[in-house]
This record gives C-alpha cells, structure tokens and sequence, in this order.
C-alpha cells in the first residue's frame, strides 16, 4: 500500500499519494526546528504511554502468536513522533514489536523520512500519503492487529484539523474501537516574560486566526475529549507545554515571526503595533532575557473492551 523501511533499506518503493487534493505542505525546517523542544515536553505525558502500554499488553493472544503492535501515525512529517515515541515503547517493553505506518499529505517529508535509520523495536515502517479521511479505510484494512494490538497517535496535529476533520478521526476510532495517543495540541494559552501590554491582545488575535476556515484551533483536544469520552472511552489528558529559553533562541524568533505573520492577517490594522511588539521581543529574544510557555497538551483514548 505504500513505502516500507525495514532492515533491507536498498529496496524501497516509490510512496503512494492517495490525497491529491492535499493541503499546503508543513515545511520541514519548522518541524526539526522545532523537535527538541518537543521531546522536552512529552517528558510530562509519560505517565500516558505508560497507561498506554499497560491497555496493549492487557489484551490476550494465543500462545506463540508474537503479534507486533500496529501503530498508525497521523501527519507523521519528518517523523519526528516516531523517532521519540518507539524508543520509549521499546524502552520499558522490548518483547512488544512495533510495526508502524507513517500517514502524511506531503510524499516529500515521507521520502525524506523513510530515509532515515531503523529503530530498534521496529520490525517494520510503511509510508502512506494519505489523508484523515482516508484513516477509517486504513483501518478497516488493518486485519492483522490480534484484538486491541494497536493505536493511532499523531503530534502537533488536531488544531490543525477543521471541526469536520476531527468528527472523522474520532468516529473511525470509534467504530474501530482503536486507541489514540494525541500529542501536542494547543492549547490557545501564551505566556512571555518580561509581559508586554500588547501580549494579549495579539494572542487573541492569533486564536482566531488559528480557527479559520472552520479549524479547530485551541478547541481541538477538547472536542477530541467530548468525542470520545461520549463514545465510551477513557479519555485522561496531561498538559505538556513548551518551556522556551535563552538556549531556543532560533525557535523563539522563528516561532514569534511566524506569529506575528499570523495575526498580521487576521488584523491588518495592528500592523504597526505589531512590527514595534515583535523589534522589542527580537531584542529581548536575542539577549536571551525571554522566557515563553507555550500552552500544549496530550490525550490518550482507550477505547471499552468488547
């Protein structure tokens, strides 16, 4: 169905696009910028995986059948959520395989990704370029998961997704009774020192920027949440926000520009305030006196025994 990554890495088939009418790709600077201070706030969310674990390792299989653990990644980009997450797994349980299909819209971060080096505990890695649509099909196919041996997990990902987006990835894991673990999502909160009168109002702004063209935005791992916790499942959230410093000094501007770029669009007419907010925070990011917290948080979804 798509590209594969095992420990024959010569023999890898082209990736296959079944979403070509796929949004405007993610540039794959910003996710590597971006990686350490992910990992460094899923330290919080380990209390999930290990939940996560215990509901796996829970489910009863036959005798001698060594079933890997199906593991399918929403907008897994440069595979950053499967470079920290299957170590982890493999950490605490090395018996338990992981066979992993990486799912994204852009073939050009998947190639890129599917380049990388093997994992230890993943026997194998599929690339599909596909979509959330495309998530219950995907799953519907997925006949060699022995009973609950499998999850779907994304990063960075739900208040990407339009309100419709997400009604279809809940209702697939639904109706296919699957696990999630959702990293990552933000959460619409910002906080900057030293504060700035301007802070508030601009952070508004970008939350309603954030919620075009019917994204949810800052809504999306609560609705996630009522979704599935109205479905049956058990549904525990952690926060695990971004703690920027001195040392993320080419995170804090990027991420800042970017920002700015955001609530220039969303309100023309702060424009000039705008540019004097983001002059005084490129100085003070540059001197190495801001200190950011960026609100995120992560949800893990067991679904009910059947």
């Amino acid at each position: 169905m798509g590209q594969h990554r095992d420990n024959a890495p010569e023999h890898r088939p082209p990736v296959i696009n079944t979403d070509p009418d796929a949004p405007r790709p993610i540039s794959s600077d910003w996710l590597t910028l971006r990686r350490p201070a992910d990992e460094a706030a899923r330290q919080a969310s380990l209390p999930l995986l290990a939940e996560l674990q215990a509901f796996l390792t829970a489910e009863e299989v036959p005798d001698g059948d060594e079933q890997p653990v199906r593991i399918f990644d929403l907008g897994a980009g440069t595979g950053a959520n499967q470079a920290w997450l299957a170590p982890q797994l493999n950490a605490t349980q090395p018996q338990l395989k992981q066979q992993w299909t990486l799912i994204d819209h852009d073939p050009a971060l998947l190639e890129h990704t599917m380049s990388e080096p093997s994992i230890d505990g993943v026997i194998g890695t599929e690339a599909v370029v596909a979509g959330i649509e495309d998530l219950e099909q995907i799953l519907r196919g997925d006949t060699e998961a022995a009973g609950h041996l499998r999850f779907v997990t994304c990063s960075a990902l739900l208040d990407l997704l339009t309100t419709t987006q997400l009604d279809t990835l809940c209702a697939a894991l639904a109706e296919s009774h699957t696990a999630a673990l959702f990293s990552l999502s933000v959460t619409g909160t910002m906080t900057i020192e030293p504060a700035d009168p301007l802070d508030d109002s601009l952070n508004k702004a970008f939350n309603l920027h954030q919620n075009r063209g019917g994204r949810a935005g800052a809504r999306g791992v609560d609705l996630t949440q009522q979704f599935l916790a109205d479905a049956g499942f058990t549904v525990t959230t952690v926060d695990t926000p971004w703690e920027l410093r001195g040392k993320h000094t080419a995170l804090i501007e990027r991420f800042l520009s970017d920002r700015a770029d955001a609530v220039l669009e969303e309100e023309p007419s702060l424009a000039e305030d705008l540019n004097q907010w983001l002059a005084r925070r490129a100085e003070q990011a540059a001197a190495g006196s801001l200190r950011l917290t960026i609100g995120h948080r992560d949800l893990l979804a067991l679904p009910p025994r059947q």
